[in-house]
């Protein structure tokens, strides 16, 4: 159809010149161009001074490019050739006179064609940004939180984040502009800042310890200055990579604290891993554990050698497996909570199974039961010497590796 081809002329002639301004789409009056339109100060304009409004504009893909095919068009035709008109009676406050508004929305054809092409465009200049990223043989970067350098290959530092330092931002296939993304990273943490919840530290430790303790070794999904970096956000206009992500929707934490006494100041409950109680002692929930289901917390850390990662894939493997009503040593399925505790304590199944490799994976790094008490208060004095060595004697300054 004509529009089409318009809307792609547009788009490939127009594209590298949206780097300075938007004109409006009446007069000659210019502001600051974004990519997003939604709090782009023409449609504060556009309403005031021409009574015209565009729809969801948030969802527009490449907005430049939408605004300056409306313009050419708008040159063209009549504004009611492709606008709704809304008559509202608030002329001068008097109920009595009206005045039109015009909504450019994309339930009319030409619109929804329009951005629908720009997006099928973006998806394709991103999907090819990607291509090229992975197939990047001159990627070199070093770990976020430690010394070691990897090349070429981004998926092995990428793994190597989640398992040696429990720090997921997703799978690397589904994130565009990495090294952007990393140096972004990077610039928090040389600032001693968190990843999370951008609280600033005094030092290393203390900012290491923050982010292992409050669960914050991970970005914040509502943070949107980090939309750019997963497809999710390219493909489908509206939705964000929270959603998948499938984060909670708890509100970041905000109030300030004094993190030299956070244990002190810190209220958890503890939940036993196998049934419905709990305590606010987590001394009380280790007794319950180890008198009703006969599961030992710290024998089995010291028996099988577990350091604080292990424990924390232990922990929420177990509840992982009892959530889905599952018996955490033989994978028994249960029909309800009561079938599958008579199950485990008949058979003595309240522990993990004897193959570490059902346990052992990165998926269990992720809190089951979410601000999980037993978690935050896991002994940590077992962690490999290496691992003590390699971010204890880093200093502030060489943690990121921005190049």
């Amino acid at each position: 159809m004509a529009e089409s081809s318009l809307i792609k002329t547009t788009y490939v002639k127009r594209k590298s010149s949206f780097s300075s301004l938007i004109e409006c789409l009446f007069c000659p009056k210019s502001f600051i161009s974004t990519e997003n339109g939604a709090k782009n100060p023409v449609l504060a304009h556009l309403l005031k001074e021409h009574k015209f409004v565009i729809a969801e504009v948030q969802n527009i893909t490449n907005f430049p490019s939408y605004m300056y095919y409306w313009k050419k068009r708008l040159a063209e035709v009549p504004i009611t050739d492709v606008c709704a008109v809304i008559k509202s009676n608030t002329k001068d406050g008097d109920l009595g006179e009206t005045e039109d508004f015009y909504l450019l929305t994309n339930f009319l054809p030409e619109d929804s064609a329009l951005r629908e092409q720009l997006k099928e465009d973006e998806i394709a200049c991103i999907l090819e940004e990607q291509q090229k990223e992975r197939s990047d043989k001159s990627f070199n970067r070093r770990c976020l939180f430690c010394k070691q350098q990897f090349k070429e290959n981004r998926n092995e530092l990428f793994e190597h984040m989640i398992k040696k330092h429990a720090f997921n931002i997703g799978n690397p296939d589904n994130i565009v502009h990495v090294n952007e993304l990393l140096d972004s990273l990077a610039d928090k943490l040389k600032s001693l800042t968190c990843l999370f919840c951008n609280k600033q530290f005094q030092d290393w430790n203390t900012l290491r310890e923050h982010m292992r303790k409050k669960n914050h070794k991970r970005i914040d999904p509502k943070d949107k200055s980090y939309d750019k970096f997963y497809l999710i956000n390219y493909l489908e206009p509206g939705k964000d990579w929270e959603e998948l992500q499938a984060e909670s929707e708890e509100e970041v934490e905000k109030a300030e604290e004094d993190w030299s006494g956070w244990n002190e100041q810190v209220e958890s409950t503890f939940s036993c891993l196998f049934c419905d109680l709990c305590y606010k002692d987590m001394g009380n929930i280790l007794i319950h554990m180890q008198e009703e289901h006969d599961f030992d917390l710290q024998s089995v850390k010291r028996q099988m050698g577990l350091d604080f990662y292990l424990q924390v894939k232990a922990v929420n493997y177990i509840r992982r497996q009892v959530e889905k009503l599952k018996c955490p040593f033989c994978q028994l399925q249960s029909g309800s909570q009561k079938e599958l505790n008579l199950h485990m304590d008949k058979e003595t199944h309240c522990r993990l199974p004897d193959d570490k490799t059902i346990w052992d994976q990165p998926e269990y790094f992720f809190p089951t039961l979410e601000n999980d008490g037993l978690l935050c208060f896991l002994d940590d004095d077992s962690i490999e010497e290496d691992e003590i060595t390699v971010l204890d004697n880093v200093l502030p300054e060489d943690v990121p590796d921005v190049h």
